[in-house]
């Protein structure tokens, strides 16, 4: 009975030990992956018709000030005010 429960826990510490190290890569591919993919939007500004903050680099710039672009955000800036 004893060499079964000593085969059980080494099975048990090996899975865990697999498990540790499969994370471990996986937290370093996800550091990387997001270190690639992240590039400096800029600064963020707010669309003065909806209030949304997005980047500088997507907003269009009117004499009101930032717009984001939105066709809901359009379809409201036609529309008069209520």
């Amino acid at each position: 009975m004893g060499k079964v429960i000593f085969w059980l826990v080494v099975f048990f510490v090996v899975l865990l030990a697999m498990r540790l190290v499969n994370a471990a890569n996986s937290r370093r591919r996800d550091g990387d992956a997001r270190r690639k993919d992240a590039a400096p939007a800029g600064p963020m500004l707010r669309c003065v018709d909806c209030g949304v903050y997005l980047p500088s680099a997507d907003a269009t710039q009117s004499p009101r000030g930032p717009l984001c672009g939105d066709p809901q955000c359009v379809h409201r800036r036609s529309q008069p005010p209520r």
